[in-house]
């Protein structure tokens, strides 16, 4: 299997839910350090602030039941985009989440999971096992958990 590169990943996955909470508030949710914990395969997570909303922060996730990831965030524009890399052995997760205004209020939460890189084919199954089928569940617990935030406010 030839290397892949960012332009053109070996392997993606994209889904798209509809969140009640604004763009706003559904970006500043998913960029927070301390509501990544909130997912239930986390541990903890270091990182080199309170969000990820700045391109080059980086961190490292910690997750239940051992293992690490380290990640740097690639690109982030305030209440509309963020887009974070997990670095692997000469590859890369790249997590691509976009926020649009939905017509009638709410967010259009969008997420794009690739993998690129020389060494992608290696990890090719592991991004298939990990996203292939249970991304859009995984994006509906997150719009969950930010619909909830966004209701005690």
């Amino acid at each position: 299997m030839p290397p892949s590169d960012a332009l053109k990943p070996l392997w993606a996955k994209q889904e798209s839910v509809e969140v009640g909470a604004e763009p706003a508030f559904a970006f500043r949710y998913l960029a927070s350090i301390e509501n990544m914990a909130a997912d239930p395969g986390i541990e903890r997570v270091e990182a080199d602030g309170l969000s990820r909303d700045r391109p080059g922060m980086h961190g490292k996730t910690h997750l239940v039941g051992g293992g690490s990831i380290d990640w740097v965030v690639a690109d982030a524009e305030a209440d509309r985009q963020m887009v974070i890399d997990l670095m692997l052995p000469d590859a890369c997760v790249r997590f691509e989440l976009r926020f649009e205004p939905r017509e009638g209020g709410g967010t259009i939460f969008t997420q794009r999971v690739s993998l690129f890189g020389p060494n992608a084919a290696d990890h090719l199954e592991g991004a298939e096992a990990g996203f292939a089928t249970s991304l859009r569940d995984g994006m509906l617990a997150v719009r969950d958990r930010i619909d909830a935030a966004a209701a005690e406010r």
